[in-house]
């Protein structure tokens, strides 16, 4: 199997002379630094130092040993492999083959007679036979037992199922108030109820059921959707909408992505993503022609979906519901996505409805609204003046709700822009709007490279993120503590790039508090420091390696346009000594 090809499969990568390049998916970055060599057979990350060949990367992109490693890529390569002794297989493997037997048996209870109240619903919304067929839905019987009798029979213990997230394990005291709720339940005896003993039942019943799987099309998970008003009959809280798998050694819910195994492609041929809510929006997506759609599963869009996205394209467009929750879920997770660099777009539905919904009614709409998006700062904008008044508060009003988003933006260019749109829109000038910037904070869930917030390793003291920049609060804390002074070496003190800051650095070295920018921070360090700082030393040591990792940050950064321009010119021996520093300089980072 050809390297390249395979890589393919999973990331964006495009030609730099006789490699090929992309965004390393092992590490966060915005600048391309994993190469790819079809001459060699071989990859490498220049950014974390992490390379190797087909079966490295598959087991560390797909967080599995090397025997599932071998059997992916022997799938792929049509190569069958002699089947491993029962006793030996791996855990894995035993999860993997419980969760495809699952789906088969929710794929023909679907089918049966007793489905038909499911199949009846589906289609009414809409999704038809060959959805039904491609997404493998199916059916969880109105049944306590139905599902692990069916595995126990193919030689599945329920410790095994558990372990899949299928079955769930109740205690006696448990058993007993079911069966009172519902004598179908398996009966313990009423002898047995002071004792330790315990029982399994399905996790899913009587519900919808979408599997979900990896980006291999494994099935790892399922998510179950009731379709009528029946009501919970035990005491297990489980009578939501939907209900998931929890987490399992197959499935995360922060990194499971509904459909991604089937946009995968589409995403990677548009550059484009759309993320919607549920998995019938992503079924009637694809269904309409939109297949590069996806969903999360149960959870809200997380930094590891993003990164995950990342790898086939940086163009999100946003397609969730226009009433307040949407907007709620929007607004979540747009911070991150634009502090990832991606650009984000919103692709507009009416009042109240979801992707299915339009789908169902017009999917021309939906195709519409798809192929026309609107940049979310825009949307947020346009929306914002049309909601607030006009007036200095009104404009308060709309610069409170748009520049969280303006200062997520990860480019200085884009994000320069969309000042000097705000500005223009709100007849004000852009300096007026430059200054409120630096008084709002970014979203409070986003996770930015450059972020500053408590939970951050490179982060300053709680509540001061908006006000001090880390050279700043380093500063602040060399006032406050004048014996962290010694321990200011050559390097340390070339960790200051703004001007003013390193030249009240020095002063204080020199033992000359008479400067403007000292004052400044001298003020700061008396309001907040004593009451947030409570290890001055370590505050110190972990805020100089957060700006010597900077500073080789940005040496890199200057690294990779000369060996862009090497590649470009063909210059090969500085390119070899270009590449020799800049991994150099990612170990030391």
């Amino acid at each position: 199997m050809d390297v390249l090809e395979v890589i393919q499969g999973y990331l964006k990568l495009q030609k730099a002379g006789s490699n090929w390049k992309g965004l390393c998916p092992f590490h966060s970055e915005k600048t391309p630094s994993f190469m790819v060599s079809p001459s060699r057979q071989m990859w490498h990350c220049f950014g974390c130092a992490q390379g190797g060949d087909i079966f490295t990367f598959v087991s560390k992109i797909e967080g599995v040993e090397f025997a599932d490693a071998l059997r992916l890529l022997a799938d792929k390569a049509g190569v069958k492999l002699s089947r491993q002794d029962p006793q030996i297989q791996s855990r894995r493997k035993r999860l993997y083959e419980v969760c495809e037997l699952a789906a088969r048996f929710f794929e023909r209870q679907l089918v049966s007679s007793a489905g038909q109240a499911a199949s009846k619903y589906l289609q009414e919304r809409g999704v038809s036979p060959e959805s039904i067929g491609h997404f493998r839905i199916g059916w969880a019987p109105d049944n306590w037992q139905s599902l692990r009798n069916f595995l126990a029979g193919e030689g599945y213990s329920d410790q095994e199922t558990e372990a899949a997230g299928l079955m769930i394990k109740s205690e006696t005291d448990d058993i007993r108030v079911s069966q009172r709720l519902d004598p179908r339940l398996p009966r313990v005896a009423s002898a047995e109820w002071g004792q330790s003993a315990s029982s399994y039942h399905d996790r899913f019943r009587h519900r919808i059921i979408f599997p979900v799987c990896d980006s291999q099309g494994q099935v790892i998970g399922f998510s179950g959707r009731l379709f009528d008003k029946i009501q919970a009959r035990t005491v297990h809280a489980d009578a939501g909408k939907y209900i998931n798998t929890p987490n399992t050694a197959l499935y995360d819910k922060s990194r499971a992505l509904y459909g991604l195994e089937k946009a995968k492609s589409a995403i990677r041929e548009k550059g484009s993503c759309v993320l919607v809510e549920g998995n019938l929006d992503v079924v009637l997506s694809h269904q309409a022609g939109v297949e590069n759609a996806v969903a999360p599963c149960g959870t809200a869009f997380s930094l590891d979906h993003f990164r995950i996205i990342k790898r086939y394209g940086d163009k999100l467009l946003l397609a969730f519901d226009a009433d307040e929750a949407g907007d709620a879920a929007l607004q979540r997770s747009v911070g991150t996505a634009l502090s990832q660099g991606f650009r984000v777009m919103v692709a507009a539905v009416p009042l109240g409805k979801d992707a299915a919904d339009v789908v169902k009614e017009n999917p021309k709409l939906w195709l519409a609204a798809v192929e026309k998006p609107v940049p979310y700062i825009e949307y947020i904008l346009a929306r914002s003046l049309t909601k607030f008044p006009s007036g200095v508060e009104g404009k308060r009003a709309v610069l409170a709700a748009v520049l969280p988003f303006v200062k997520s933006v990860y480019s200085p260019l884009e994000r320069d822009h969309w000042l000097q749109e705000v500005a223009q829109r709100l007849a004000v000038g852009k300096d007026v709007v430059t200054a409120e910037l630096k008084l709002v904070a970014a979203p409070s869930d986003q996770i930015a490279p450059a972020a500053f917030s408590a939970s951050s390793a490179d982060s300053g003291p709680a509540g001061l993120a908006p006000k001090l920049q880390p050279e700043e609060y380093l500063l602040a804390l060399l006032i406050k503590y004048p014996g962290l002074r010694q321990r200011l070496g050559e390097l340390e003190l070339n960790l200051f790039e703004q001007p003013h800051l390193a030249a009240a650095v020095k002063s204080l070295v020199e033992g000359e508090e008479k400067n403007e920018a000292i004052g400044s921070a001298a003020i700061l360090a008396g309001e907040f420091l004593e009451e947030f700082v409570a290890d001055p030393e370590a505050e110190f040591g972990r805020l100089a390696a957060s700006l010597k990792r900077r500073r080789v940050q940005n040496q890199l950064k200057i690294i990779q346009a000369d060996i862009k321009k090497a590649e470009s010119s063909g210059d090969q021996q500085n390119l070899e000594l270009l590449l020799a520093e800049f991994n150099n300089l990612s170990k030391s980072l």
